[in-house]
């Protein structure tokens, strides 16, 4: 990831260009950021040329100096000290000092500021977005991940992580089936870790929590010693004749 430090000419962009990346991201926030609650600016605010000018530099790390030049070029009364970090605060996913940068081991260096994409929140605020709204909100299973914390619904142990049971082994997770009778859509799904999801198969009803409320085959009552054969049989033989007219 290459660096944008304070240069000549790169302050610089004329009206119509402005303008030009401001309707350019009002489309991308409309198409993808919206439905998150992100926060998009107002035109001509400091935030819109502070957004602009990342979005212009997208994936470039750029200089807290530089945007502040930027934008005194065009607001000649604008402090020096821009605080860009607040654009991430609104949903953008935009990291700033310390920040882990994606599929690489650095971290933002200080005084930078870098835009990773326009098609997706930046994932804290995202977590943050579904955790408030639930189930409902995720759109797709990674989404739905998200409103469960990254953890398996069933035993809480949290992808890429050690598992809490075998901690010689990293938390995947996987599609839980929660009743394996109804087709597999997202609301009848649960993250389940690899464990989980290979120990249960289709057995078991599930409830949101990654509870198990009812059996969903035969093969759990065959494994069972026989007393809890004959137990289930009386049972159901009490409920055939409660029935019965």
């Amino acid at each position: 990831m290459k660096k944008l430090d304070k240069q000549v000419g790169y302050t610089s962009m004329p009206l119509s260009e402005i303008e030009k990346w401001y309707k350019q991201l009002n489309k991308e926030y409309s198409l993808n950021l919206s439905k998150y609650g992100v926060k998009f600016p107002e035109r001509n605010s400091i935030k819109a040329l502070w957004l602009i000018f990342l979005r212009k530099n997208k994936g470039t790390l750029v200089h807290k100096d530089t945007i502040s030049s930027f934008v005194a070029s065009i607001k000649p009364n604008a402090g020096k000290d821009q605080q860009v970090r607040h654009l991430a605060s609104d949903g953008w996913y935009i990291l700033n000092k310390g920040d882990k940068i994606p599929n690489k081991k650095s971290t933002v260096p200080s005084g930078y500021h870098v835009l990773i994409t326009t098609e997706s929140p930046k994932p804290t605020f995202l977590f943050n977005s579904l955790k408030r709204a639930g189930r409902i909100a995720a759109k797709n299973f990674n989404e739905l991940k998200a409103v469960y914390g990254f953890r398996c619904a069933s035993c809480g142990s949290k992808e890429g992580e050690p598992h809490f049971l075998e901690p010689d082994k990293k938390t995947q997770l996987q599609q839980g089936h929660m009743n394996p009778s109804k087709p597999i859509t997202l609301d009848n799904l649960i993250p389940q870790c690899q464990i989980c999801n290979q120990s249960y198969q289709d057995d078991f009803v599930f409830d949101m929590k990654g509870r198990v409320v009812a059996v969903a085959s035969v093969k759990p009552v065959l494994k069972a010693e026989k007393e809890i054969q004959d137990e289930i049989l009386n049972k159901l033989q009490e409920l055939r004749e409660r029935n019965l007219p």
